[in-house]
């Protein structure tokens, strides 16, 4: 009889611990695939982000070549070519070649620029990048351009900007808080306070603002890239209201601060070619006609109003008047004792000139003033500060060789203008014991004397007032349909 071969006890555990590291190895094989396969549609997804931030990198500089191109007037030395008198078309780098980025990545960028309003051309920027599996990412923006302001800033200097003065103070107010030049100004009031003065300098040398005891409330821009470049005294300070005495807010100063300083040119619009003014003046005068624009264009060799009963009157019903100064050396422009100029309500007065500039005695009054038994002007309701505006238009050449030119403007108690005279050593005065100095200035050195608060118009930002263009509005194309808006002109 055949004997059987007895069972091995361990032979059924031995299975199940087989099959238990079977499954083991099957569900760590499949973890393992899908974290590898997580892991590669993360840097999928990584690579995709990132590519879609380098192709809104190619988008904005699309912009700035369409951007380039306007402030320069010159599009083909960017490469753009005509589609017709007011509209052009480029590819960056070219149509054939294209940015290599990295891992064998490369974009284009198309830009279409539309002229046909020339207070606010648009651009349409189209960045294309294609992947290495060849998959593509799009990027779209529009974007509208207007001139940019000389007076984003209240009080801009190339070089140094000096107060002296224990009183002296800066602040700001908006004249136009709904952005309409139709609707009556807003004077300035402590009411209407706020504090977002600015004042700033480009220079980089150790305090080239020397604020003093002046109490700056708002924002200083100095060119250094640390606070070496401002200095406050024991009674002065840089920040929001309730600042201490001495102190500077670091959150209220910007670093390396840098801007451009175009010359001033004068308007080349023919007009009335007047002698020199001495004496009591009314402009315009009966029977001149207005420009185009709607200006009053007058050309004189100096202005110089000292005796009583000497004014300069501008306007009266509405009328904006731009004088250019001819003669180029020695003080062209001058008010002294009871001589000065008067601009009516809704009227301006742009004065143009490269020779010095001295208004004192009665000085400027733009707008109703009342005065006080001294004949300090205390009370009264301005124009805005651009209803008088000075363009000092001695040019960097010229002062280079025969030195900065010279404006001194204080006035009996509130003086409202602008000034925009890069190349001149600017100081500005309000008289009295409490001058009041308001609107925006921007010259080589800027020095603010007495006890004169200088009132920052924050409308003034908004004013196109220099031959620079700048962007007003940006935004991505994300949608379908604002695509679509633009296909016929991105095809090219």
């Amino acid at each position: 009889m055949t004997k059987e071969s007895p069972m091995h006890p361990q032979q059924p555990q031995r299975g199940s611990v087989l099959l238990t590291a079977l499954l083991l190895s099957a569900i760590i094989a499949i973890s393992l695939v899908s974290y590898l396969q997580i892991t590669m549609n993360s840097r999928k997804l990584a690579q995709r982000s990132f590519y879609a931030n380098a192709a809104m990198n190619l988008v904005d500089t699309g912009v700035e070549q369409a951007l380039w191109s306007l402030n320069q007037g010159n599009w083909t030395g960017a490469g753009f070519t005509a589609v017709d008198a007011t509209h052009w078309q480029a590819t960056f780098p070219t149509s054939s070649t294209y940015f290599q980025l990295m891992q064998g990545v490369r974009g284009q960028v198309k830009v279409w620029v539309d002229q046909s309003n020339a207070n606010r051309p648009h651009a349409v920027a189209k960045a294309i990048i294609t992947l290495g599996d060849g998959s593509e990412l799009v990027k779209e923006a529009e974007v509208y351009m207007r001139k940019r302001s000389y007076f984003a800033n209240g009080l801009v200097a190339k070089n140094s900007i000096t107060f002296s003065g224990n009183n002296a103070a800066v602040d700001s107010w908006n004249s136009d808080p709904d952005n309409n030049p139709g609707t009556a100004a807003v004077p300035y009031s402590s009411g209407v306070a706020h504090d977002n003065g600015q004042i700033g300098s480009t220079s980089v040398q150790v305090d080239s603002i020397s604020v003093s005891n002046a109490d700056i409330y708002g924002y200083a821009a100095i060119g250094t890239s640390d606070l070496t470049g401002i200095s406050v005294g024991p009674q002065g300070s840089v920040g929001p209201y309730g600042t201490a005495n001495g102190d500077i807010d670091a959150t209220h100063v910007t670093y390396d601060f840098t801007t451009s300083f175009p010359d001033a040119t004068a308007p080349t619009t023919s007009g009335y070619t007047l002698p020199a003014i001495t004496g009591a003046t009314t402009l315009p005068r009966a029977g001149d006609l207005p420009a185009a624009d709607g200006g009053y264009y007058y050309s004189v060799p100096s202005i110089s109003l000292s005796g009583s009963g000497a004014t300069l009157s501008i306007g009266g019903s509405s009328a904006n008047v731009v004088i250019v100064v001819t003669n180029t050396t020695g003080t062209t422009v001058s008010t002294t004792g009871h001589g000065g100029i008067a601009i009516a309500t809704d009227s301006s007065l742009a004065l143009y000139t490269s020779g010095n500039v001295a208004i004192a005695g009665n000085g400027v009054v733009n707008g109703t003033f009342t005065s006080d038994n001294n004949g300090n002007l205390t009370s009264g309701t301005p124009n805005q500060p651009a209803s008088f505006a000075v363009y000092g238009t001695r040019s960097s050449a010229d002062a280079a060789t025969n030195g900065l030119q010279d404006i001194k403007i204080a006035g009996n108690g509130i003086l409202s203008g602008i000034v925009y005279a890069p190349n001149a050593s600017l100081e500005m005065k309000g008289g009295g014991n409490s001058g009041q100095v308001l609107g925006a200035a921007v010259a080589n050195t800027v020095t603010v004397t007495g006890n004169s608060v200088f009132h920052y118009d924050e409308s003034l930002a908004d004013a196109s007032s220099s031959n620079l263009w700048g962007l007003s509005k940006w935004r991505e194309l994300a949608s379908a349909a604002d695509r679509n808006a633009y296909t016929s002109q991105l095809n090219f």
